[in-house]
């Protein structure tokens, strides 16, 4: 492909990262790690689940791979048609289709599985999450990888807001009954953020998970090397990002980088399941 298009978007990327006028590029360090993970396993055909506008295209493209898409919009859909014929590659490989139900995907699926399946932004607004975990597994071939976002529910933890309240009453103490546990909520009650962030409207609001459950479900699923990534760092509660923008957001970036190995799992609020299709047969779900 024509060096420009990828040299143009990583140009954009990079004077993005410390303009507080845009949304934070969270997106952007959680494909720095997934394309080091698809050069090293010298990956060739790959499938984006939930392409949106086609924003990772260039950057997939840019890698060598060829590339297919599916998502739900049709607007979705003919941005990144667009995107792609722009990068020389086949506009065809994007079509509406739903991870949820196979027989959407079929078409590209009869060419093969695929090397490897990227999904960020997805599983958290599936209904049945199980299934479309079993159907992303039957899309890439046995060794072949999937890198999928998840909501980090361990974040409530450090947000001091009505999530925490959410997370100490309902996943930590929903088996404590009776006056001790009203007066743990009265007590957090008076020294959390209720009002915040406003609760959803839309009547199916993204779902939370910790690292931890949901590594054990891709092991269910057949998968195995299963780890967790946390990406989108936070340098203090989200509170003090509207008091101290450029700080907050300068010294966030940094964090993205942090080695500790467990620091993520409370500063951030998402992560990345990078988990693998065995080679030695089909394991039991």
């Amino acid at each position: 492909m024509n060096a420009d298009p990828l040299r143009d978007e990583l140009a954009t990327q990079h004077r993005a990262l410390h303009d507080i006028s845009g949304g934070y590029p969270a997106n952007h360090f959680a494909f720095q790690r997934i394309a080091n993970a698809l050069l090293d396993a010298g990956a060739g055909r790959i499938i984006e689940v939930g392409v949106g506008q086609g924003n990772a295209l260039t950057l997939l493209a840019g890698l060598g791979l060829e590339i297919s898409g599916i998502d739900t919009s049709n607007e979705a859909v003919d941005a990144s048609k667009e995107r792609l014929k722009s990068l020389g590659q086949d506009p065809s490989r994007v079509t509406w289709a739903n991870i949820e139900d196979p027989i959407t995907y079929a078409p590209l699926a009869a060419d093969g599985p695929f090397d490897a399946l990227v999904a960020l932004g997805v599983l958290p607004h599936v209904r049945h999450e199980h299934q479309t975990i079993l159907n992303m597994r039957s899309l890439v071939r046995p060794g072949g990888e999937v890198f999928v976002e998840f909501r980090n529910k361990l974040f409530s933890l450090f947000t001091f807001n009505r999530y925490t309240y959410e997370f100490i009453m309902d996943d930590l103490l929903g088996e404590v009954d009776g006056a001790l546990r009203g007066a743990v909520g009265e007590r957090l009650r008076g020294r959390l953020d209720m009002e915040a962030p406003p609760v959803s409207t839309s009547g199916h609001a993204a779902r939370f998970h910790t690292p931890f459950e949901v590594i054990d479900d891709f092991n269910a699923a057949g998968f195995e090397a299963v780890e967790a990534w946390p990406f989108h760092y936070h340098a203090g509660p989200p509170s003090f990002e509207a008091s101290h923008p450029q700080a907050f957001r300068d010294e966030s970036i940094a964090l993205e980088h942090e080695t500790s190995g467990w620091k993520g799992l409370f500063l951030c609020s998402a992560f990345i399941i990078r988990a693998r299709r065995p080679l030695a047969g089909e394991a039991s779900v």
